[in-house]
């Protein structure tokens, strides 16, 4: 990695803490507002259209007020008028109404009118009134989890796509691709043609690249075992699609692999057609959510994958706006809070995230003689094997090896020697 022009860190976001910011929330608002009225970003409903217009048309009257007319002595002594508009004076308050009020002391009074009527029931004790200076310098208290003004949490968010009479309608289905599963032999051809158009049309390749058989071996075979476990997960581990579709058109298409402990985001296509709705962003925010709705059934199942994370490339940085999420220090193999690391990856692209300068990678310390080897068809220790073969000079490439896939990884996977 220090080579390297772009170093890339593991990323992973913990589902279960995630918290959605501004960007987040007007994404999903927009897509739904898609889904649920059938308007693009910037487009508005006849009825907000007709009422910009009427007020267009109150203001230009409004002020247009009385014309002051200036008279000017031009060539040959003819007069030339000019018409200045001036704005018509304003009445000032009016005194029948009650004098204007800070918005924060009118949001303490209506609390205190609430507090007022459940104190009328019996339901909370007596709340003194405050003054106009004690609103001025209140302080907001924290609301609490469930409070009718707590902010909505992310399934809340999602859940208001479903609405009565939709003007689109939305599915999302999580297909498993390998070993392909009747839903997803059914879906190839349009999976695929969705694929090709986004990798020509976003990425630019060449028709004849994103071959039927190049798209198959990147994004539908897998090395994952599909398992199931009873009273586990409705569709068990391993490898799936989920798949977006709008009004029966198959639209995006996440491929995703649900694994004992995390999920993970392995790529997302999608119909370039519909760019407008943020898909990259959206479908991640469904993924953590689908990550979250897991957890009951699989309490390990807590951390949402990401990839990797290139601090210097924007197209990969954006990744860091997943909150709270941690990158994998390259030295020590720790995960360590994104916002920490930033100001280092800001002073140097490759960078020892690890905070504590005593701690090491405790699955880096090499023991040779444990190292699993598979030789002449049978599985034995590098000591063994050394015994055996005491010529075989192959020491420095085992302890390469056994330091790259960690000595938790060396005692359980086989390193073929002949």
């Amino acid at each position: 990695m220090d080579k390297t022009c772009c170093p890339q860190y593991a990323i992973r976001c913990r589902s279960g803490d995630f918290k959605m910011n501004k960007s987040h929330k007007k994404t999903v608002k927009m897509v739904h507002r898609y889904i649920n009225q059938g308007l693009k970003p910037g487009e508005k409903t006849e009825e907000a259209a007709a009422a910009v217009s009427a007020n267009t048309k109150n203001s230009s009257k409004k002020n247009s007020g009385p014309e002051n007319v200036t008279k000017t002595e031009g060539k040959g002594g003819q007069e030339k008028k000019h018409l200045e508009k001036c704005p018509t004076p304003g009445k000032g308050a009016d005194p029948s109404k009650p004098p204007c009020k800070k918005a924060k002391l009118r949001r303490l009074e209506k609390k205190q009118e609430k507090m007022a009527q459940k104190l009328q029931q019996g339901d909370v004790p007596e709340v003194k009134q405050a003054t106009s200076k004690e609103a001025a310098t209140a302080v907001p208290h924290k609301v609490e989890k469930g409070a009718p003004n707590a902010p909505k949490s992310l399934e809340e968010l999602l859940a208001e796509c479903t609405v009565e009479n939709p003007v689109h309608k939305l599915e999302i289905k999580l297909v498993r691709s390998c070993p392909r599963s009747q839903e997803f032999e059914s879906s190839f051809k349009e999976s695929y043609q969705i694929y090709k158009k986004y990798q020509m049309t976003i990425h630019h390749d060449p028709e004849g690249k994103p071959t039927e058989k190049q798209y198959t071996r990147f994004l539908v075979d897998s090395p994952l075992q599909s398992m199931k476990i009873p009273g586990g997960l409705e569709h068990g581990y391993g490898s799936f699609h989920q798949q977006y579709w709008i009004d029966g058109k198959l639209i995006a298409v996440g491929v995703l692999d649900i694994l004992p402990n995390c999920t993970s985001s392995v790529y997302l296509y999608y119909d370039p057609d519909y760019s407008f709705l943020s898909l990259g962003t959206y479908s991640a925010l469904r993924e953590l959510a689908f990550t979250r709705s897991l957890h009951p059934k699989a309490p390990n199942l807590e951390y949402y994958y990401m990839g990797y994370y290139i601090h210097s490339c924007p197209k990969m940085k954006y990744k860091g706006q997943y909150n709270p999420s941690f990158l994998l220090c390259p030295d020590t193999y720790t995960w360590n809070p994104i916002r920490q690391c930033e100001p280092k990856l800001d002073a140097s692209k490759y960078s020892r995230l690890e905070s504590s300068v005593e701690k090491a990678d405790d699955n880096g310390r090499v023991t040779l003689e444990e190292v699993l080897i598979l030789h002449d068809n049978q599985a034995m220790p590098y000591a063994i094997y050394k015994a055996i073969k005491p010529r075989a000079g192959n020491e420095a490439e085992v302890r390469q090896y056994a330091g790259f896939v960690g000595m938790k990884c060396a005692k359980r996977m086989l390193l073929y020697r002949s």
